[in-house]
């Protein structure tokens, strides 16, 4: 009989679980092992409890998620970057990275909760730095503190997605989206040189 590679059923289990949260749902244990093709003591082993098991998907979403937000913002122009982003969005949508982050938030328990929380906070975070470089390119200076405007795209990226995982059709969304990047540049003003 061949043992499995514990680094690699692990990952598998992740990945698994993530399948299904991409699908809408949290999902049993039961349901994880399916998936994993594995048996549930496993996953018991490797994640004492779906708790742990659901922050470790959060933990593994919100990494990946942030990688592939940083990559769209560093390899663009400021404005190449708003619509890179907005087809980051609606791609993230349509392959239910969005259902899983829902599906997240509206699971109750403390664990899982705290580590979509920091998540979410590492995301601003992610995103005032990147502000701050297109910022800097376009000679441009926030009239409020940097950290705002990072919460403030964060949450227009949030509720988009939001929209989007709920059904509304990107079309009726993405005019409002480039709006709120127009609000973003509204709370700046041009760097005076000397």
């Amino acid at each position: 009989m061949a043992t499995r590679d514990p680094e690699l059923t692990r990952t598998s289990i992740l990945q698994a679980a993530e399948r299904i949260l991409r699908r809408g749902g949290v999902g049993t244990i039961d349901q994880v092992a399916r998936e994993a093709k594995c048996a549930k003591g496993l996953v018991h082993y490797h994640y004492r409890t779906k708790s742990a098991l659901l922050a470790a998907v959060a933990a593994r979403l919100g990494q990946a998620r942030r990688a592939r937000w940083a990559h769209t913002f560093s390899s663009q122009t400021p404005d190449g970057a708003v619509r890179a982003s907005w087809s980051l969005l609606v791609a993230e949508n349509a392959d239910g990275s969005l259902r899983a982050w829902l599906a997240l938030l509206a699971h109750k328990d403390k664990a899982t909760g705290r580590v979509v929380s920091s998540e979410m906070a590492s995301f601003a975070e992610a995103l005032t730095q990147s502000a701050s470089r297109w910022l800097a390119q376009l000679s441009l200076a926030p009239t409020v503190p940097i950290e705002e405007i990072g919460s403030l795209i964060a949450s227009v990226v949030w509720g988009m997605g939001l929209l989007l995982a709920a059904g509304t059709a990107p079309s009726r969304l993405q005019g409002a989206y480039d709006a709120a990047w127009a609000g973003v540049l509204s709370l700046t003003r041009p760097v005076l040189r000397a």
